[in-house]
């Protein structure tokens, strides 16, 4: 959802910058106009979840954009490459285009590339990068700065793979303050998942599980395949620490939904973990 806006808003941006003053104003150069056009078409299928496309024409626009020294529109369509190769799964896709942007810009990299770029490390479990970049992130977020609440986020991603439970829940409680109030509602489901998954990794699996109910109802409602696969996969291993009946009904949802989404990975980890819980699977007819 911040994704999608953030798109939204840098488009209206450069539509702005570029339209005519007065209907006797020259016509649009045709490459700023196919440049426009490209990136505009790329944030619309990015809308519709067509990443593989998107990332098509982003890298057409930055393209375009870079052939007619328009630095910042080349940069800003980089990132949107990066933020759809990521959405993809492909993180090391990402940080080349991300290390692309860093050579043709002479100001270092934005709070935006730095937390796109922890984000892709965390994806490839190189956590030391991740808090590099995080803590570079951090320099740039001084006070109330809007990406706030992503910051949180990532931070307490990586406090989870540091076996910082504490850290975590602390993160993941300041960014689902932040988002309060606000229509951000892939975010607010994020931190709700977090909030459980730390809770759970820091013994208190009861008050896990009303935070992962909360973040399968958000993704339910946004109809978000990996997302509700993660849930489910997460409220499974809460029931399972808990003691609770049903542990082997989640990872069965998780293992549903993942099959039906063609999501490998995911449907991987549901079948280990009820192959944990001593649950057999059927057999699957040729």
């Amino acid at each position: 959802m911040r994704a999608k806006t953030l798109l939204i808003a840098t488009l209206i941006l450069a539509g702005c910058a570029a339209a005519p003053n007065s209907a006797t104003s020259p016509a649009e150069p045709p490459r700023l106009k196919a440049a426009l056009e490209a990136e505009s078409d790329g944030a619309k299928r990015y809308g519709r979840g067509d990443y593989a496309a998107a990332v098509r024409r982003f890298d057409e626009a930055a393209r375009i954009y870079a052939s007619i020294d328009d630095m910042p529109g080349a940069a800003r369509n980089r990132l949107h490459l990066a933020r759809s190769e990521l959405a993809q799964g492909r993180a090391e896709a990402a940080l080349l285009v991300l290390e692309s942007a860093d050579r043709g810009s002479d100001a270092g990299p934005t709070l935006d590339t730095l937390l796109l770029r922890a984000q892709a490390q965390l994806a490839l479990d190189r956590h030391a990068a991740a808090q590099q970049s995080l803590a570079a992130a951090s320099g740039q977020c001084a006070g109330a700065c809007p990406q706030a609440a992503s910051l949180h986020l990532l931070q307490a991603r990586a406090a989870l793979a540091a076996n910082l439970a504490a850290d975590a829940l602390a993160h993941a409680e300041a960014a689902l303050k932040l988002l309060q109030g606000k229509d951000e509602a892939a975010e607010t489901g994020n931190a709700w998942r977090l909030i459980a998954a730390a809770r759970l990794a820091g013994g208190d699996a009861g008050g896990a599980l009303p935070a992962a109910n909360a973040a399968l109802e958000i993704d339910r409602q946004l109809a978000l395949p990996e997302k509700i696969a993660r849930d489910w996969l997460l409220i499974g291993d809460i029931r399972r620490k808990v003691g609770a009946g049903g542990t082997a009904a989640a990872y069965r949802r998780a293992l549903d939904v993942a099959n039906a989404a063609g999501l490998a990975d995911l449907a991987r980890q549901a079948k280990e973990a009820l192959a944990a819980n001593n649950e057999v699977l059927p057999e699957r007819k040729p």
